[in-house]
């Protein structure tokens, strides 16, 4: 005879309940939920969210409780006189084989969405503080921290650790033996004049967007063991998302906060970009405006380790000891901070900051290109093409600041541009509007 059941609680992992049901024993009457604006609402599958308070004028042979905050609900039930056989934990209780399907990717439409789902199961643990995860200071901190202390910042994300682990996966480095152990070693570093940043992947990710958390999971379910390997519990960690503060998290107002942050941090500096060709870090865009002045490094946009040692050089070159340098260069950029600042140097690895802004003053829902410059998470070494065209005067200062081009072959140098203007210059106004 078929079973039938309630699901407590309409919130994140309801769907998970409802998809891994044996529907051949057990036929699901009604959902509850403890929020009164959830209430009287429709939810999925033609079923109405109630009061819990219905659990007392209904039968039912089960309540199977969602949330991961389940022991109060447990506790609730005890005190509505709910028998305790018929209160069902997914995340805990054995009682529950049988009244559930073995394997997600039986009830749900695609391999793709079971992945999903066993992703979320799995990282239940970590996300609910159920296991100890590594504790990373939030992007908050970081940037207070660089503010107050003008420290250097080395940042881990998703790419630097397969390299770190000799696997191929970002498209614009390829895995080299040296630069793995640099970063090895960078890692778990404890200098106080450095922050080591790490991606916040480990613990709780409901500030993120859907999405963005079942990309997280998916990477991070397998990986696990082998990340955490390379870190070392002793050593102060930071978040690493402090580059990325926009597109993956609900709250949009947050990035208000963190690309303030930022801009303080180069306000009134002379400032050196390092970047991959096409980056064009600030152009079009006020991210940069604050600056006493900008000059720039255009590098290789894929395999900038390649040349890392002219890249070093050229800045010891260019830069005095005051210049504020900023890095865009993949893992190449964890290292060149890194070294930097251990030769008297504040260097920042700020990543797809720029990006992150571009989508940001779009408010843009979901990563895209933008014209004229490289995303190298969309374009993956070529740029959107500007149909609208980048304002000439903007272009002119562009091309001025450049002041080395490292390593690029059969690329536009800044000596041949200016030969086409006669080397006339041109009157750009105020350079801090960089």
């Amino acid at each position: 005879m078929m079973k039938q059941v309630y699901i407590w609680g309409a919130g994140y992992y309801a769907d998970f309940i409802y998809s891994v049901i044996d529907k051949e024993q057990c036929l699901v009457v009604g959902i509850v939920d403890s929020d009164t604006e959830k209430q009287r609402t429709e939810w999925k599958y033609g079923l109405y969210i109630s009061a819990p308070e219905i659990l007392n004028r209904v039968t039912f042979d089960y309540i199977f409780i969602s949330p991961q905050n389940y022991w109060g609900i447990k506790k609730q039930c005890g005190l509505m006189g709910i028998p305790e056989d018929k209160v069902i934990v997914y995340w805990r209780d054995k009682e529950a084989e049988g009244l559930y399907q073995n394997r997600a990717d039986r009830v749900v439409e695609s391999e793709k969405e079971a992945a999903k789902y066993r992703n979320r199961f799995l990282n239940a643990p970590y996300e609910w503080g159920l296991r100890e995860v590594p504790k990373i200071r939030s992007s908050v901190e970081l940037l207070h921290h660089i503010l107050n202390a003008r420290c250097s910042l080395c940042r881990f994300g998703d790419g630097e650790f397969e390299i770190m682990l000799h696997r191929e996966r970002p498209w614009f480095q390829k895995v080299d033996a040296r630069l793995s152990e640099r970063m090895r070693k960078i890692l778990v570093s404890k200098r106080e004049d450095i922050i080591i940043a790490v991606a916040d992947n480990f613990g709780n990710l409901e500030k993120y967007k859907e999405k963005a958390a079942d990309d997280i999971r998916e990477y991070i379910v397998p990986n696990r063991d082998e990340i955490i390997s390379l870190l070392d519990c002793n050593c102060v960690y930071y978040d690493a998302y402090v580059s990325r503060s926009y597109i993956i998290y609900k709250d949009k107002a947050y990035a208000d906060e963190i690309f303030c942050l930022f801009k303080k941090i180069w306000q009134n500096r002379e400032v050196l970009l390092i970047e991959g060709k096409t980056a064009k870090i600030g152009v079009g865009n006020d991210l940069f405006h604050g600056a006493k002045r900008i000059e720039r490094m255009e590098c290789p946009t894929k395999n900038a380790w390649d040349v890392y040692e002219d890249i070093l050089k050229t800045v010891e070159e260019k830069a005095s000891r005051d210049t504020l340098i900023c890095i865009s260069l993949g893992p190449t950029a964890t290292v060149l901070a890194y070294d930097l600042a251990l030769v008297g140097y504040q260097a920042l690895d700020i990543g797809q900051l720029d990006n992150e802004y571009e989508w940001y003053i779009r408010g843009a829902e979901e990563r895209i290109p933008i014209p004229g410059k490289m995303v190298a998470e969309v374009d993956k070494g070529s740029c959107a093409a500007d149909k609208t065209g980048i304002n000439k005067k903007i272009e002119v200062e562009y091309r001025q600041q450049i002041v080395a081009e490292i390593g690029l072959q059969n690329t536009e140098s800044r000596e041949s541009w200016m030969g086409k203007t006669n080397g006339k210059d041109i009157d750009l106004g105020n350079r801090s509007n960089s």
